[in-house]
C-alpha cells in the first residue's frame, strides 16, 4: 500500500467515524458533569459551600473579566438556585441532543456558548487549567464543522446505546447492590481518572442497569415495528418522563431512588428523542422526502 492509498483509507475511516467520536466525547463530558449539580441548594448547605456553589465563589474570588466579581457576588450568588437550574437544564439538554444525534448543530453551538461561559467564570481559579475550556470550545466547534458529514444515528443505534449504558451502569455500580444502597466498589479510587469519572458518568445501581437494558430492548423493537405516529408518541412520552425526572431531582436522586441521578433521566430522554425525531436523510417507506428537524 503506497502513501496515497494509506491517506485515502485514513480519510475514509476518519470521515466515517470521526464525527461520531467527537460527538460522543462531548456527550460523555456533559454526562459526567450533570450528576453533581444538585438542586435546590446546588452545594450551599449546612453553612458550607461545595460543588456549584464553590465554583460561583471561585468566579468571584478569581475574576477573568473586569467586573465579573461584582456579577458573581451580587447577581449569581444571591440567586444560586435559579442559576443552578439554568446550568443543570442547559447541560442536560446537551447530553440529550449529543447522545441522541438529533439537532447536532444546535447542540454544538450551545456547547460552545456553555464552554465559553464556564471558562470566563472559573478559568483563573485555583487548580483550574484555562486550556481545558479552550479545548472544550474547540471540541464543539469540530462537531459543528463536521455535522454536515456526520453519519445519521438511527433510533435502533440509540436503543443499542441505551442497553450498553445499562450494562455499564450495572457493572460499575455492582458494589452498590440492587437498590444502590450498598458500598461503592468499582472505581473507588479518589483520583480523577478513572475513579471520579466512573462515579460521575454511570450513576445508579444494578436495578437501574437492568431498567436501561430493558428500555434499550423496547426501543430496538419500537424503532422498526411501531407505526410512525405511535413511535413518536412513545418517544415524546419518554422525553416528557425524562424532563419530569430531571425537574423533580433533589439530594435523594430522582424520585424513584435506586441511586439514580440526572444522567439517567438524560439517557431516557435521548432514547425518546431518537424515536420521536427522524435522523437527517431518513425517509419513511412509501413516503415522499420531507424536511426533517433533526439538524436545525
Amino acid at each position: 500500500m503506497d502513501l496515497r492509498q494509506l491517506t485515502t483509507r485514513v480519510d475514509v475511516v476518519t470521515g466515517r467515524f470521526g464525527p461520531t467520536i467527537l460527538r460522543w466525547t462531548a456527550a460523555l463530558l456533559w454526562l459526567a458533569n450533570v450528576n453533581w449539580k444538585v438542586p435546590p441548594d446546588f452545594g450551599r448547605t449546612d453553612g458550607r459551600c461545595r460543588a456549584l456553589c464553590r465554583f460561583v465563589e471561585a468566579g468571584a474570588d478569581h475574576p477573568v473579566l473586569p467586573g465579573s466579581s461584582w456579577f458573581f457576588d451580587h447577581v449569581v450568588s444571591p440567586h444560586l438556585g435559579q442559576f443552578g437550574w439554568v446550568t443543570l437544564i442547559t447541560e442536560a439538554t446537551l447530553v440529550v441532543l449529543l447522545v441522541s444525534g438529533r439537532y447536532i448543530r444546535f447542540a454544538a453551538v450551545l456547547g460552545i456558548v456553555q464552554s465559553v461561559g464556564i471558562g470566563l467564570a472559573v478559568a483563573n481559579a485555583d487548580d483550574e487549567w484555562y486550556w481545558s475550556y479552550l479545548l472544550m470550545v474547540a471540541l464543539h466547534l469540530a462537531i459543528l464543522v463536521t455535522a454536515s458529514t456526520a453519519r445519521p444515528q438511527s433510533a435502533r443505534a440509540m436503543a443499542a446505546v441505551t442497553a450498553g449504558y445499562g450494562i455499564a451502569v450495572g457493572i460499575a455500580r455492582a458494589g452498590a447492590g440492587f437498590d444502590g444502597s450498598g458500598d461503592w466498589k468499582l472505581f473507588s479510587q479518589m483520583n480523577d481518572l478513572p475513579g471520579e469519572w466512573g462515579r460521575g458518568t454511570f450513576p445508579g445501581s444494578i436495578a437501574i442497569g437492568i431498567i436501561f437494558v430493558a428500555l434499550g430492548l423496547v426501543g430496538w423493537w419500537a424503532a422498526e415495528h411501531l407505526a410512525d405516529r405511535h413511535r413518536r408518541i412513545l418517544g415524546f412520552g419518554m422525553v416528557g418522563l425524562g424532563a419530569l425526572l430531571l425537574l423533580t431531582y433533589d439530594s435523594d436522586g430522582l424520585f424513584f431512588g435506586l441511586g439514580s441521578r440526572p444522567g439517567n433521566a438524560c439517557i431516557l430522554a435521548a432514547l425518546g428523542l431518537a424515536l420521536a425525531v427522524s435522523p437527517p436523510g431518513r425517509i419513511a417507506p412509501g413516503r415522499a422526502p420531507a424536511p426533517t428537524a433533526a439538524d436545525a
